[in-house]
């Protein structure tokens, strides 16, 4: 299966250097995503849509208004190529790969080497959405599906377990039974607490739940 040859990861891409080749919307929403990740992002594009023009315009990343050139990608570590010229596109892909620098295509995934995923996030709780690249509605569609499924009650859901860890770690020293624990919250009324507001209740029934008393 073409999906086999794929790896999921999370980066902590703190401080990388990235290329956005492209102004466009596609372009503008890696280049912001990028930038709230931690990277120094340059975009390298003659004009600019209103999401990179943002972004620019708050100092979150650099523009070079110009169009791309061979020898752009040199020093980063990850290019995303968005442009509407394939040619261009193709130019940055191939240079990309004869230096070794990680690629999204934006247009062709085939022709890069990182797909970048619809995310669905809730705090520390993140959920990465990808057909590889073979349709975009059905990622969107399956995207809107886990939003309906993981409201915002689930960011206070795993700050409760952030804050119960230790805890739960020392009362049961075995891992099988803090999963069970954890999967009796789960599986309990503290995720509708949560949806009330009730966040104080919500901690207390998870911690009766996880036998860590008062």
């Amino acid at each position: 299966m073409a999906g086999d040859r794929h790896f999921p990861v999370l980066l902590d891409m703190s401080g990388w250097d990235c290329v956005v080749v492209g102004g466009g919307r596609v372009a503008g929403d890696r280049a912001v995503r990028l930038a709230d990740a931690g990277a120094r992002v340059r975009v390298i594009a003659p004009r600019l849509g209103d999401t990179a023009a943002d972004a620019v315009a708050a100092g979150r990343v650099r523009h070079e208004p110009r169009q791309y050139r061979d020898g752009d990608l040199e020093g980063c570590r990850l290019a995303v190529v968005a442009t509407d010229d394939a040619d261009v596109n193709a130019a940055a892909a191939r240079e990309a790969q004869r230096r070794g620098v990680l690629c999204n295509a934006a247009a062709d995934a085939r022709a890069g080497d990182v797909i970048v995923p619809a995310v669905v996030r809730r705090g520390d709780l993140t959920v990465a959405i990808s057909t590889g690249g073979a349709s975009p509605t059905v990622t969107a569609v399956v995207r809107r599906r886990i939003e309906g499924t993981f409201g915002p009650e689930w960011e206070d859901m795993l700050a409760i377990f952030a804050r119960l860890r230790d805890d739960l770690r020392v009362r049961h020293p075995d891992p099988a039974d803090r999963a069970a624990r954890v999967q009796a919250v789960l599986e309990s009324d503290v995720a509708q607490m949560l949806v009330r507001g009730r966040t104080e209740d919500a901690e207390r029934r998870a911690r009766s739940l996880m036998e860590l008393g008062d």
